[in-house]
């Protein structure tokens, strides 16, 4: 469940419950303590000062990611224990800390904040332990001194502990296989400090004059910790040196080698990327690339071509040392500061070595590392050139015909991609035209079979990706059992697949393997532990030998396969030239469509949406509509799917929003008690997946001068969980500018009470197809059951498509609130819609008094819109 949990948002969690204990602690144990009774008073700056020079003053222990530091800070702390009330030390040490991180370290506020917590909750226990075990009325004694050991000891432990915690909560590497070496080298040090730190309590009660006599073993005491981290460091270099000295003695192959020796230079330098670059010995060949990321696949002996006008080849090429190198205007992908050795042999220029990018927050690699990347250098140019450069040539041929083997297979079922089929079906076509050319006679044709997987996204968007790769997997073996061994199958990319086999013109055995390929898919898919059902649609096109190449057979299949989906999914369909003609006109189209934004055809129409207690307009649905120039009006049902297709949805959606909300400001003295109508827009998969759109939403509104409040985003169900980390965060952002979500057809997609819980949304439209005949009282039960869960969650009801008036008193029966259909009004322009307001609201203004005095209500007055006309009639 953690997983699912955003890195920041676990790291402020943990802060947050530290900080909760801490106070808790604080309240219920030190609150009200008189603090130590002393004659010589520190004032609480002056101790918040000293915490402040102690942390300033730190050395720095550095692994991954991550900075360890160690400081003198326990001197000041104890110090202050035994002079500070609770009250007074919490202040000095987080304010004095504070200091030192914000000046000394310019530290993120997470960061700092995490810091300050983990400060807060040892002051508190030291003192817990401090006060628990002698009390403090008087010059400090035995067990006071125990009680400081005591509680340094375990804050060193504690410390470690929640600083592990809080790297592998961020998703970094684990550090609990370190932390018995921090915690030891930890405990040395509080140790030592709290010796020093007690001396100094017992000298200051017996004459704080003395105090000066400790500056000197305090000194002593910083410089021993850097000289012992400083030789520490360098024993690790030394003992990895040693280690990437061997590794070419141990790896029989060249690539493995050159990976270990990678990983292994990134681990010496704390580094991201660590690359090397072997040069070719003729200058036609390429050169080969082997790169180890952090936290990513290595890759292995890649060929790239070297090219003597770039920057780095060129320096590398004249350089004798390793230098420093900065990548100027994105060079080097990837890469923001790095070191780069020539790698060079007795007789030639061998390669380049390069790191790349310092993991440790805040530093750079310094001229330390640029010395020791010399020695490793100068390590694998020997090893290359007198053991490996000569098997570099076979290993390079073993690679090659891996590298075209990966190029031309699938690399998650195996099976050949669609570079390779396409060679196969050109062959089968060469093969066929040589035979008829030769006369050679064969009843035998090319036949390709095109399968594409029905509702294959729904598995990926529900399950995941990795259910969806396995899923793949398991359809690949299942195709290859069905097929006999010439026939050949191929995964063209996602979810299509593709057969190629040899049958007569009557396509008898083509149809038998496509019917055998639907039977087998009927049988359910067992997908780690769950039961997935998946089917299948194929597409059949035969060659026309010596009119026909290979893309176009295939073009052929999969615009049978196409046709097969169209006619309900599951189902073979044959090639005909007909159904080319439609997929052209059907492009054709798609070209229109694209213009037809800048042409001025597209119009927004509008259909209102009603109180049905009221019979009062309170808002529109804002609906794009396509005047084409020879076709007239064109549905949303025909050119809304093709736009999602093409990406043409987002300048339409975009063009649509800035016209309804324009529009819906004019309309801001209609509605309700004159508080102006809300205006309903849709919106695509496309528009809420792009990154700008909550900047581009803020400035329509702020352009059109339109309330926040009075505009609602309609998405389905479908569009809301397509990919629910980033849709979460956006409807988030959405709703935080004051603009509501409704979703749209609500029943018809994933409905998931689950997904209701993480979503907040605003208003849930009942789909038409559960707003059932007036007269069927099982068809209101869907209905009923929306309306009820609405009602529980607080969120406003729309009824679709009600066109009858027993429909729309079923609906005042279970407690729907709002509603649009037919039966008020058919979609219109903007100018019928504001004639009919303006109607509507002289029709109610006029008719109230009449209302009174007859005692009826306003739910008795049904309003009625007609395209091209408005009236009101009761």
């Amino acid at each position: 469940m953690l997983r699912h949990v955003p890195v920041t948002a676990r790291i402020w969690l943990l802060t947050a419950s530290l900080a909760a204990i801490a106070t808790t602690v604080y309240l219920l144990v030190l609150r009200g303590q008189p603090g130590p009774r002393v004659d010589f008073h520190i004032p609480w700056p002056v101790m918040a000062f000293a915490v402040a020079i102690a942390e300033l003053r730190v050395v720095e222990v550095h692994f991954r990611r991550e900075t360890h530091s160690f400081s003198l800070s326990e001197f000041p702390a104890v110090v202050g224990m035994f002079f500070l009330a609770p009250g007074e030390y919490l202040s000095a040490l987080l304010v004095g800390s504070a200091a030192a991180l914000i000046i000394g370290q310019r530290q993120r506020a997470m960061k700092l904040s995490f810091n300050l917590t983990t400060t807060m909750v040892m002051a508190v226990i030291s003192l817990s332990i401090l006060y628990g075990v002698a009390g403090l009325d008087g010059p400090p004694h035995e067990r006071a001194w125990l009680a400081a050991f005591a509680a340094t000891q375990l804050s060193t432990v504690l410390t470690a502990v929640l600083i592990a915690t809080v790297i592998t909560v961020s998703g970094g590497a684990p550090q609990f296989e370190k932390l018995p070496d921090m915690v030891r080298f930890g405990s040395l040090v509080a140790f030592a400090n709290t010796s020093l730190a007690l001396l100094a309590v017992s000298i200051l009660w017996l004459d704080a004059s003395l105090l000066w006599l400790l500056a000197l073993p305090l000194v002593i005491v910083f410089l021993a910790y850097r000289a012992y981290v400083s030789e520490r460091e360098k024993h690790e270099r030394l003992e990895l040196l040693y280690q990437s000295s061997r590794i070419f003695q141990h790896s029989p192959e060249l690539d493995s080698a050159l990976v270990a020796l990678l990983e292994h230079a990134r681990a010496m330098f704390r580094a991201e990327l660590a690359e090397v670059v072997l040069y070719p010995r003729n200058p036609d060949e390429e050169a080969l690339r082997t790169r180890s990321w952090h936290d990513g696949e290595p890759e292995i002996m890649i060929p790239v071509a070297l090219h003597d006008s770039e920057r780095l080849i060129a320096r590398v090429r004249v350089a004798s040392a390793p230098f420093f190198y900065v990548p100027a205007g994105g060079e080097l992908d990837g890469v923001h500061q790095g070191m780069v050795s020539p790698l060079r042999g007795e007789t030639e220029l061998i390669g380049s070595l390069l790191i790349a990018n310092r993991l440790t927050e805040g530093t750079t690699f310094s001229d330390d590392d640029l010395r020791l990347l010399e020695t490793l250098a100068n390590q694998a140019a020997s090893a290359l050139e007198n053991g490996h450069l000569e098997q570099s040539l076979a290993e390079l041929s073993r690679l090659k015909e891996q590298l075209r083997y990966q190029a031309y297979h699938d690399p998650l079922t195996n099976l050949p991609n669609r570079s390779l089929f396409l060679e196969r079906v050109a062959e089968r076509l060469a093969d066929r035209l040589a035979d008829r050319v030769a006369d050679r006679p064969t009843a035998r044709m090319p036949v390709v079979l095109f399968l594409d997987l029905d509702d294959f996204k729904i598995v990926n968007d529900t399950l995941g990706h990795a259910t969806g790769d396995r899923l793949l997997s398991d359809v690949a073996d299942r195709l290859r059992n069905v097929l006999r061994a010439e026939d050949i199958a191929a995964r063209l990319g996602g979810d299509e697949f593709a057969v190629l086999l040899d049958d007569d013109r009557d396509l008898a055995r083509a149809m038998f393997v496509a019917n055998r390929i639907i039977d087998a898919f009927r049988i359910s898919f067992q997908v780690q532990g769950q039961e997935i059902q998946v089917g299948a649609s194929l597409g059949i096109a035969v060659a026309r030998i010596g009119t026909e190449t290979a893309d176009e057979l295939l073009r052929n299949a999969d615009v049978a396969m196409y046709t097969a989906k169209e006619s309900g999914k599951n189902r073979v369909a044959v090639f005909e030239p007909t159904m080319h003609t439609a997929i052209v006109a059907r492009h054709a189209l798609s070209a229109e469509l694209s213009k037809s934004l800048g042409r001025g055809e597209l119009a927004v129409f509008y259909q209102p949406i009603i109180d049905l207690l009221t019979g009062i307009p309170t808002g529109v649905e804002a609906l794009v509509r396509w005047r084409h120039p020879t076709r007239g009006l064109v549905g949303p049902d025909e050119f809304i799917p093709l736009a999602e297709e093409t990406g043409v949805i987002l300048p339409i959606g975009a063009w649509v929003l800035q016209e309804a909300c324009a529009q819906a400001a004019r309309w801001s003295s209609f509605g309700r008690d004159g508080q102006g109508l809300s205006v309903t827009v849709n919106l695509a998969a496309q528009q809420l997946a792009e990154a700008s759109f909550v900047d581009d939403l803020r400035r329509i509104m702020r352009e059109t001068g339109l309330q926040p409040r009075r505009l609602i985003l309609e998405m389905t169900e479908t569009v809301m969980f397509h990919d629910t980390s980033t849709t979460l965060a956006r409807l988030e952002a959405i709703r935080e500018l004051g603009v509501r979500i409704a979703i749209d057809d609500f029943g018809t997609g994933y409905s998931s009470l689950g997904y209701l819980r993480r979503f907040r949304v605003d208003i849930l439209k009942i789909a038409k197809e559960f707003v059932g005949s007036a007269d069927s009282q099982e068809e209101w039960a869907f209905a009923g059951a929306i309306v009820a869960l609405g009602r529980t969650l607080g969120l406003a009801i729309i009824a679709e498509g009600i066109e009858e008036q027993g429909q729309l008193e079923r609906l005042r029966a279970l407690g729907c609130e709002f509603g649009q259909g037919y039966l008020f009004a058919r979609p219109a322009t903007a100018d019928v819609v504001t004639r009919f307001l303006q109607a509507e609201l002289a029709q109610r203004t006029a008719n109230r008094p009449a209302i009174r005095e007859h005692g009826l209500s306003a739910r008795d007055i049904p309003v009625t819109i007609r395209t091209g006309e408005a009236r009101a009639s009761a």
